[in-house]
């Protein structure tokens, strides 16, 4: 099955099994990195935030922080949301859950 994962999702603290997997995905994609405390490598490279870099640069940097931080995520696609009038690029990632 694929799910699809965007940036900002509500948090569930009692999230579990698929619920819990999939919310570890969103949570890495919803931060920079070095905003977390005893993990300053997740979340999303933060240099990209105000550089032109190329969409395949982005993509590794995802597949990467996926495979390093929640494997049992396998990242099938990414695209992205753009919000012209905002200014604002944000991730959506398409997965499946490797058990």
């Amino acid at each position: 099955m694929i799910y699809t994962l965007e940036a900002g999702k509500n948090i569930n603290l009692k999230a579990k099994g698929v619920e819990r997997i999939l919310q570890n995905g969103c949570n890495i994609l919803s931060v920079i990195q070095g905003e977390v405390v005893l993990g300053r490598g997740i979340g999303v490279d933060g240099d990209i935030i105000d550089t032109p870099l190329n969409r395949s640069q982005r993509l590794m940097n995802i597949k990467e922080q996926f495979g390093r931080y929640e494997p049992r995520l396998k990242v099938e696609k990414v695209s992205y949301v753009t919000d012209h009038q905002s200014g604002v690029l944000k991730p959506r990632v398409e997965v499946k859950i490797i058990e």
